[in-house]
């Protein structure tokens, strides 16, 4: 597992202000466009593909999951943390349905479109510390007012938040690029789930189609239930 601060932390006034400069960049992304290569797993399952993703502030998301070739394997469209899902060649189709429900499904992971903006960005908590904190051997923390910590060490004369707590879910980031990081591993706090995403063609703040934040159903798909979409698991791999 990934290295993480062990023993009593001390207060630090200083963390706080750390933190803010070292989330400077990740605070002022409005969007994120991406490409996610995904590995790893859920339980006894291991979960791989490749992920076209859009996100925007206020729980907008698109998701696509790339197929070698034809129609994509799923479509994820959300507003407002609502979210639909199409699976294009299964003809069938998940609807309203809360995206952290319809992620959590996918992949173990119960990330919200608004979690899951931030936990790419490396920027959970971000605005919101309000308690400093430090421990031996270089490590300095935030809690955040939804009780996360945020955890950074100092790497090549910058500080970085390279772990962040934030209950259900962890997260670990390395593959610094731009005050962005490239590779992001996230877990559930049970250690059950373990998915490590690398992101490539990063762009923040480049306009996104309103349009991409909904999906056209065709007329001959098939509801589906979240029960349906588990057993069908378009990421899981032999």
């Amino acid at each position: 597992m990934p290295a993480r601060p062990s023993g009593v932390p001390a207060p630090n006034a200083d963390a706080v202000t750390t933190f803010t400069q070292a989330t400077t960049t990740c605070a002022g992304a409005r969007t994120l466009t991406t490409e996610l290569l995904l590995s790893g797993r859920a339980g006894d399952e291991r979960l791989r593909g490749r992920v076209i993703a859009g996100l925007e502030r206020g729980g907008a998301a698109r998701l696509e999951g790339v197929a070698p070739f034809g129609a994509p394997i799923f479509i994820l469209a959300a507003r407002a943390e609502s979210a639909t899902l199409l699976l294009p060649r299964d003809r069938r189709v998940l609807r309203d349905t809360a995206v952290s429900t319809v992620l959590e499904r996918l992949t173990g992971l119960p990330l919200s479109a608004a979690d899951l903006l931030q936990a790419l960005t490396g920027c959970v908590g971000a605005g919101a510390a309000r308690e400093g904190q430090a421990w031996d051997g270089g490590w300095r923390g935030v809690r955040t007012d939804d009780e996360r910590t945020a955890l950074m060490r100092e790497q090549a004369g910058a500080w970085r938040v390279v772990a962040v707590d934030a209950g259900e879910w962890r997260a670990d980031y390395s593959g610094w690029v731009n005050d962005l990081p490239r590779v992001v591993r996230l877990r559930t706090s049970d250690g059950r789930v373990d998915l490590t995403a690398r992101l490539d063609q990063v762009e923040i703040n480049t306009g996104i189609d309103p349009a991409a934040f909904d999906v056209a159903i065709p007329e001959d798909v098939e509801p589906m239930t979240l029960d349906e979409l588990r057993s069908m698991a378009p990421l899981r791999t032999p």
